[in-house]
Formats: C-alpha cells, sequence, structure tokens
C-alpha cells in the first residue's frame, strides 16, 4: 500500500473516531524562556532561491536557479542550506542540492535513490545523514551518509543478504535491518539517529557506534491500520510518522499526521501527546485549550524556543511560542511574493528548516521554490 492510498483509506475510516479516542495533550512545553505574551505574529513570506511556479534543474544564484519537487531540507553549522531535490516528482532520481549564505544555489550530492529527509550531525555540523523510502518502486529502505565534500556512502539498505524483499521490520546489525517506508531521520547529540518508519508505525533509533538498531518507540499494530496509545517504549502506539524534530533536550516530536496530533518522545522513549485533535479552523490559544488536523512536517526553532508545525497536509502553519501558545500563522500573513496569487491557488509546505539566526525557511515543492518567512511580533 503506498502512502496516498493509507491516507485516503485513514481519513474515511478514522477521521469520526478519534475525537473519541484522543488522549489529553501533556503540559510540558517545547522549552526555553523568551515572551511573547500579549503580541501577536506579523507575518510577511517573500522567495528568495528558485523560480517560483518553473519546475527544473538549474545552478544559480537566487531566483536563477531552479529547482524540481524539492521535498525536505536542513542547515548546516555555516547556514550552508542543503535540499532534497527529487526531480521526478515523488518517485525516485534525488539529488541533494546546497544553497550558501549569498545564495548561491549548486548540485553538492548524486548517486541518492529515493530519498525522503535528511539531517546534519550535530557533533562536526557538517556531515549529512538521509534516509531512503522505498515507496519509488524497485528502490530499497535505507541509510546514506554524505560527506562534507558530497561523498555518498551506503549504511544500510539494498538487496537483503538473507534473501527476501529489500523492506519490511527488522531490528539488529544494521547491514540486516530493514525499515518500510521511511519519511524522517534525526541525528541526536550522541551520535545516535531516529528513523521514522512510516508503515511500520514505530519511531527506530540506530546506534552508529556499534552499527545496531533498535526500536524506540512504537509496536505492531493488529488487524487495523494504526492505533493511538501514548505510553512508554513498545507499549506506544502510532498511526503515522511523517517526520521528526529534535529539541535541545533530546525531545522527539513527531506529526502522527493519520493521528491528527503532534506526539512527544522523551530520551527514554516514553511517549505522550503534545498536540491532540481539532479542526483545521482550530483556535488559537494556549497549547492546552486548542490542537492540530492532519500535521504533516514539525521544526524547532532554538533560538526562540518555538516549534513550528506545518498542518492541513501542507496547507497550513502553526507556532507553539516559549510561552506555550499555539498561533495560527496563516491568520497573520500581511505580504507575500507568490507568482501565482490567483483564487485557489495553493503554495503547500513540504519541507521547513531554521538557521543559526532563528530564520524560517519553507519548501513549496509543487511551486519548486523555497520561500523565507519573516514574523515580527507587535
Amino acid at each position: 500500500m503506498n502512502l496516498f492510498t493509507l491516507r485516503a483509506s485513514l481519513l474515511f475510516v478514522f477521521g469520526m473516531a478519534l475525537a473519541c479516542k484522543t488522549p489529553k495533550s501533556e503540559p510540558v512545553t517545547p522549552g526555553g524562556s523568551g515572551s511573547t505574551a500579549g503580541k501577536k505574529p506579523v507575518v510577511t513570506i517573500t522567495t528568495p532561491f528558485g523560480s517560483d511556479t518553473k519546475a527544473g534543474f538549474v545552478d544559480g544564484n537566487g531566483k536563477a536557479a531552479q529547482f524540481s519537487y524539492p521535498c525536505q531540507m536542513t542547515f548546516d553549522r555555516h547556514d550552508n542550506l542543503y535540499v532534497i531535490d527529487q526531480r521526478a516528482s515523488y518517485i525516485g532520481g534525488s539529488v541533494i542540492r546546497k544553497v550558501d549564505p549569498a545564495g548561491n544555489v549548486t548540485t553538492f550530492a548524486k548517486g541518492l535513490g529515493s530519498i525522503t529527509d535528511l539531517c546534519v550531525d550535530p557533533r562536526d555540523g557538517l556531515t549529512l545523514y538521509a534516509i531512503e523510502s522505498g515507496d519509488a518502486l524497485g528502490t530499497p529502505n535505507g541509510i546514506f551518509r554524505i560527506s562534507s565534500n558530497g561523498q555518498v556512502t551506503r549504511l544500510s539498505g539494498g538487496p537483503d543478504p538473507d534473501g527476501g524483499y529489500s523492506w519490511g521490520f527488522r531490528d539488529g546489525p544494521l547491514d540486516k535491518a530493514k525499515f518500510y517506508q521511511p519519511q524522517g531521520i534525526e541525528m541526536d547529540k550522541a551520535g545516535n539517529l531516529y528513523i521514522g518508519d512510516q508503515l511500520n508505525q514505530r519511531i527506530r533509533k540506530v546506534n552508529l557506534a556499534t552499527n545496531t538498531v533498535s526500536t524506540l518507540a512504537g509496536g505492531q499494530v493488529e488487524q487495523k491500520f494504526c492505533d493511538y496509545v501514548d505510553g512508554k517504549g513498545l507499549a506506544a502506539r502510532f498511526c503515522t510518522a511523517e517526520d521528526l524534530e529534535l529539541d535541545e533536550a533530546g525531545n522527539l516530536f513527531v506529526p502522527d499526521w493519520g493521528n491528527h496530533s503532534v506526539r512527544k518522545i522523551t530520551p527514554d522513549g516514553t511517549v505522550s501527546t503534545f498536540l491532540p485533535l481539532s479542526t483545521a479552523y482550530a483556535p488559537e490559544g494556549p497549547r492546552s485549550q486548542t490542537g492540530v488536523y492532519q500535521p504533516y512536517r514539525v521544526e524547532y526553532n532554538a533560538v526562540n524556543k518555538q516549534l513550528f508545525v506545518v498542518v492541513d497536509t501542507g496547507n497550513g502553519l502553526k507556532l507553539v511560542t516559549a510561552d506555550d501558545y499555539l498561533f495560527d500563522l496563516g491568520r497573520h500573513i500581511v505580504s507575500t511574493d507568490f507568482a501565482d496569487k490567483s483564487p485557489g491557488a495553493k503554495h503547500p509546505i513540504t519541507g521547513m528548516a531554521v538557521n543559526k539566526k532563528g530564520e524560517l525557511f519553507i519548501l513549496d515543492k509543487f511551486n519548486h521554490c523555497i520561500r523565507k518567512v519573516s514574523i515580527s511580533w507587535k
């Protein structure tokens, strides 16, 4: 079953039921200090990179560059931005493009399959890791390491050394481990990788010091598409892990799209509900009194202790402040420079990244560009 079929089925089966079984959100904030109390965001969206609405594969500076269906991105310690450029929509052929602080776009790494997410090693701030999803026909599910000069090394995936399919579920030695259409990857300060293993409905942990894979949270969902259980380790249950994000305390945030919630996982594997189910038009307010609908991406802003959440499968953007207040940023946009401003035009967000200044950048996959979201408070 591919992801689009799974999402359609989940919307039909679970859309009404979740309102009756969603746990209450837990009271812990994303962390940190700083106050926006009594203020409201003022949002401006500009397009610094890519030819808005025009797909292509052209290196260059700023808007002279062209992307083709970019899907995720991350910054290194020098504020170079690395972008997965899928080139062929949802199927394989991924490359990684690099945008330096001066806005120069180059092709950084090739030789990748259908990668769906990437992260930077926080220990050196330069080495990249990418997760490959076998959602493309014939593409395995594995992990790549990409050096600071763009050299690609496969760490897992490819033909099963014991025979059988290259995808599935198997903990143990990294070279024999299996994933099933993973969608998110993050690395902690100790060098452990975390994988959002989408169709296994688990969060996996990869210890690169011992080259072993284990399950941090989530367990087998029996005889139904998905389940929703907060708890510790294997006792927890997820529906879909669309993305992963770590805060500085080592807590993982997971947009559980099928359960319409953002889940939080502490370093010991304890899973709780950070943002519960609400509607696409949920009111702004204290986090404990509101929620999300179809959360799709998450991004933590360590500078301002904020958590950004893409909702409605890319069509909305929420912000949880350090004061634990949730804003719908779409309601506070004062200007944009979209090339297509026609009625009904869509600008879905498929990736986010925050630089060292705390500035937010978003990917508009189907308009083939990178946008900057500037937020002031009044």
